[in-house]
């Protein structure tokens, strides 16, 4: 069985495995309140604006896709945060923290990424199927990565592939 093909099993049984994304949101707020856990209740809250926002923009429902591209774009974007606040030192640890919580806690609602490993041959197989390849093509070969499975991270894509063509 091919990589792809496994892959592919793997994200029809997550998505089989969620309800309604943004009915499960709503839930754990509903449970965070109860509890009064304050953190998960700003995480939560925080993709909820992001969420209508970008329903408000696309003039669309609330689909699962939508959400995990919310959860996503926020996950990455609180991730080089908590970078740059580590960066300040003791200035910056707690909001870190605070942060780091919220990538952690919110990452659960998001599919298991692919190790490098399995990304690397994700790549092999491109690279084999255009052929003889140099940097002008980079951004050719990063696309048909990123469209042979979701859930895969740019960067991450980015880094092999220079590695793999340079």
């Amino acid at each position: 069985m091919e990589l792809s093909q496994i892959f592919l099993i793997q994200c029809s049984y997550i998505e089989s495995e969620i309800m309604a994304l943004i009915d499960d949101l709503s839930d754990a707020l509903k449970e965070a309140m109860k509890a009064k856990d304050k953190p998960k209740l700003d995480a939560i809250r925080q993709v909820q604006t992001e969420i209508a926002k970008k329903k408000s923009e696309k003039g669309e429902e609330a689909t699962d896709e939508l959400v995990l591209g919310v959860i996503s774009s926020y996950v990455k974007k609180m991730t080089k945060a908590v970078e740059e606040y580590k960066t300040l030192g003791d200035r910056g640890a707690e909001m870190a923290d605070k942060i780091q919580f919220e990538i952690d806690f919110l990452s659960g609602w998001l599919p298991e990424q692919l190790s490098e490993e399995e990304v690397a041959k994700i790549i092999d197989e491109v690279l084999s199927e255009i052929g003889d390849v140099d940097m002008s093509q980079m951004g050719k070969i990063i696309g048909a990565v990123m469209g042979k499975a979701d859930g895969l991270d740019g960067s991450v894509v980015s880094k092999l592939v220079r590695e793999k063509i340079s």
